[in-house]
């Protein structure tokens, strides 16, 4: 940022601080020296100049001080020397406002101004070591976003193979027994894949994820027929609330890898809102697979609920069924 936007950005705390400090600074000169109280508005208005241009100095510094020299320190020496060099200039002006029965009328002067420019000399730093830490946190998410888009269009370009070979495998099936489903499930079939490889956005509304749910649901029933059954129970007023693309179809991509399903003991699968939050969950019926569960699926998909909300998705386990709960984003 340059200095206009700093300064911009930093004016309330500035106007703020300026006549609070010339009022504590000059309060006790007063009952020191017995100066007329009709003085003190005059005096506290000559700190807050003073407190002003200490602020523009650091924030002057805080930016361009030469970088062989940028330690708090040398920035911290360099506007407060300048700030007595200020003062001294103005000795005349302000000797006529207080007087100060002593012979270290300098001294006094010097601790005063050095004390004005190091309070808002931390004021100032500990401004700059949080706007540093936002700033580090937003590039840090920004670079999580990125390398979860750049996971999800790796995901894109490499579609399930099973899947793909179930699906196909359904509708050459399907082509001999009955022509018009087929016809119907390569619609679908065709539809979910538009929309899988081209949405482009990370974030989608429950609706669209819903109906992209819809067509994998469709698809999947095709194949299990009565081995899968799948509910929702969604409030209307939530269908516009927003969610991670492919957030509840990866959900229910994982019921099905991870348990068995047959026309006896179906898998059911049910998707609801309550509470501003969606609720997906399956009954368990664990299959034996000789491949270990990396969970890679629903870690990266935390992450990236925790990017957009700030909050993870709650998962849990008992010996019946399994809870995936996620945080919708209100629209």
């Amino acid at each position: 940022m340059t200095f206009q936007e700093i300064t911009k950005r930093r004016l309330p705390i500035i106007l703020l601080t300026t006549p609070l400090i010339g009022l504590m600074i000059a309060t006790p000169i007063f009952l020191s020296t017995g100066t007329p109280i009709v003085k003190l508005p005059w005096v506290a208005l000559m700190i807050s100049v003073l407190s002003l241009v200490s602020w523009l100095l650091n924030i002057i510094f805080s930016k361009y001080f030469p970088t062989q020299f940028k330690s708090i320190f040398w920035k911290w020496l360099a506007s407060t020397a300048c700030m007595i060099a200020l003062v001294s200039s103005l000795h005349t002006l302000t000797n006529s406002l207080v007087t100060f029965n002593t012979e270290y009328v300098w001294l006094i002067r010097a601790v005063n101004i050095t004390a004005v420019n190091t309070i808002i000399f931390i004021i100032n730093m500990l401004i700059d070591t949080r706007e540093t830490k936002v700033k580090l946190e937003k590039e840090n998410n920004q670079l999580k976003i990125s390398q979860l888009e750049a996971q999800l269009a790796q995901l894109k370009n490499q579609i399930n193979p099973h899947f793909l070979f179930n699906a196909l495998s359904s509708l050459k099936s399907l082509m001999r027994r009955n022509p018009a489903i087929a016809e119907d499930y390569l619609m679908k079939l065709s539809e979910f894949l538009r929309v899988s490889i081209s949405q482009n956005k990370d974030l989608v509304s429950l609706k669209e994820e819903l109906q992209l749910c819809n067509d994998y649901i469709d698809l999947q029933k095709i194949r299990f027929q009565e081995g899968l059954i799948y509910v929702t129970d969604i409030d209307q007023d939530s269908l516009n609330d927003k969610i991670p693309f492919f957030a509840l179809q990866s959900l229910l991509e994982n019921a099905l890898k991870h348990n068995s399903l047959d026309a006896v003991n179906p898998l059911k699968i049910r998707i609801e809102v309550k509470n501003a939050n969606v609720l997906v969950s399956n009954n368990i019926q664990e299959k034996f697979s000789m491949q270990t569960n990396s969970q890679t699926g629903l870690h990266n998909l935390n992450e990236r609920l925790k990017i957009h909300t700030g909050e993870p998705m709650i998962i849990t386990k008992d010996a019946q069924f399994f809870k995936v709960q996620l945080k919708l984003i209100k629209a």
